[in-house]
C-alpha cells in the first residue's frame, strides 16, 4: 500500500515538474510568445481600423430601414465593437493553443521526449503534461487579450457588461480554452516538425476565423460553410462570447428598438446559433462544448493507446532513422 502511494506520489511529483518544463520552455522563445500575443492584437486592430465601420454602417442602414431612429451611432459602435470582441476572444483559444504545442512538436522533432521517458516517466505523466501547459499559456494569453478588449471598450465607451457576464465570460473561456487545448494537443500529434506547426498556423489561423463567424456573420457566409460551423466547438464558444459581451448592450437597446428588430440584429449576427435550423440556447452551447471535451479526450486516449499511432512509438522511430543516417 506505501509503495503505491509512494509511485502515486512520485507520478504527480513529475508531473509538476514537467508541466513547468513545458512552460519555462515555452517561455523562452520570446518571438513564439510575442507573435501569440500579437496575432489576436492584429485582428483586433483588422476590426477597428477596417471591418468595424463596414459593420456599423451595415446596422445603422437596416436600423434606417426599419425606420428607428432613436439608436445614436454610439450605440451602433458599442454594438459592434462587443461583437468584435466576441469574436477575438473565440478565435484566440483556439489559435494560441495551437502555437502553445511547438514544445510538444519540438520534443517529437528531436527526440526529447523518448529521453524523458527513460527517467523513467510514465507516458501518461508526458502526455497530460502537454495538454495542461497548453491549457494554463493559452489561459494565460487570453486573460491578457481579454483585459486589454475590456480597456478598449472602456476607452470607446461600449463597456456594458455587468459584473455577472465578466464572471460568465471567464467561465466560457475555461471551458473553450480546455476543448481547444485537447483538440489541438490531438492535431499536433500528427505533427512532425515546427516547419510544418508554422505553416498550418498560417493556414489555420485565417480559415478559422471564418469558420466559428468570428470575421464576418453567418448570414453574410454560403450556407454550407453555416452547415461545417455547426460541427465545430468554437462556434459555440464565440456564440457564448457573444451573449455575454453583447447582453448589456441589447439590454440597452430593447428600450429604444422595437422586439422585431432586436431579433433580427440577433439572428443576422449570429447571437442567437441554430443547428440546421434548430435554435440553439446559451445552456445547449455550453453542452455542445462539454461534449467536444469528453470527445477529444476519448479520441487522444485511442489514438495513445494504438502502438501505430502511439506518438511516443513514432518519436522512437525519428530518433533511430537519425541514428542510421549519422
Amino acid at each position: 500500500m506505501g509503495k503505491t502511494k509512494n509511485k502515486f506520489g512520485n507520478n504527480w511529483l513529475a508531473l509538476g515538474v514537467l508541466v513547468k518544463r513545458n512552460i519555462k520552455l515555452y517561455m523562452k522563445d520570446k518571438m513564439t510568445v510575442f507573435f501569440s500575443v500579437l496575432a489576436p492584437i492584429i485582428v483586433l486592430l483588422l476590426y477597428v481600423l477596417f471591418l468595424g465601420d463596414m459593420q456599423a454602417e451595415s446596422i445603422l442602414a437596416m436600423l434606417q430601414e426599419q425606420g428607428v431612429e432613436t439608436v445614436t451611432i454610439a450605440d451602433v459602435n458599442a454594438l459592434v465593437n462587443n461583437w468584435m470582441i466576441s469574436g477575438v476572444m473565440g478565435v484566440s483559444c483556439i489559435t494560441i493553443a495551437l502555437n502553445a504545442n511547438i514544445v510538444m512538436v519540438r520534443d517529437r522533432m528531436t527526440g526529447n521526449v523518448n529521453d524523458v521517458i527513460s527517467a523513467p516517466v510514465k507516458r501518461w505523466v508526458l502526455y497530460l503534461s502537454y495538454i495542461i501547459s497548453c491549457f494554463l499559456i493559452t489561459f494565460t494569453i487570453c486573460l491578457i487579450v481579454l483585459a486589454l478588449s475590456i480597456i478598449y471598450l472602456a476607452a470607446t465607451g461600449g463597456l456594458m457588461m455587468s459584473f455577472s457576464d465578466f464572471l460568465t465570460i471567464l467561465c466560457v473561456m475555461v471551458i473553450s480554452v480546455f476543448s481547444s487545448a485537447f483538440l489541438m494537443v490531438l492535431i499536433c500529434s500528427f505533427i512532425k516538425t515546427t516547419g510544418a506547426l508554422g505553416a498550418l498556423n498560417s493556414v489555420f489561423c485565417t480559415a478559422i476565423g471564418f469558420l466559428i463567424g468570428a470575421y464576418l456573420p453567418f448570414s453574410m457566409l454560403p450556407s454550407y460553410i453555416q452547415y461545417i460551423a455547426c460541427f465545430i466547438p468554437g462556434t459555440y464558444s464565440a456564440g457564448l462570447f457573444r451573449n455575454y459581451f453583447m447582453g448589456g448592450v441589447i439590454r440597452h437597446l430593447r428600450s429604444s428598438v422595437p422586439p422585431e428588430v432586436i431579433d433580427a440584429l440577433l439572428n443576422d449576427y449570429s447571437i442567437n446559433l441554430d443547428f440546421f435550423g434548430h435554435p440553439v440556447t446559451a445552456g445547449w452551447m455550453v453542452f455542445s462544448i462539454l461534449i467536444s471535451i469528453v470527445l477529444f479526450a476519448v479520441l487522444l486516449v485511442i489514438f495513445y493507446s494504438n502502438k501505430r499511432t502511439n506518438f511516443f512509438m513514432i518519436g522512437k522511430k525519428l530518433k533511430k532513422k537519425k541514428a542510421k543516417r549519422s
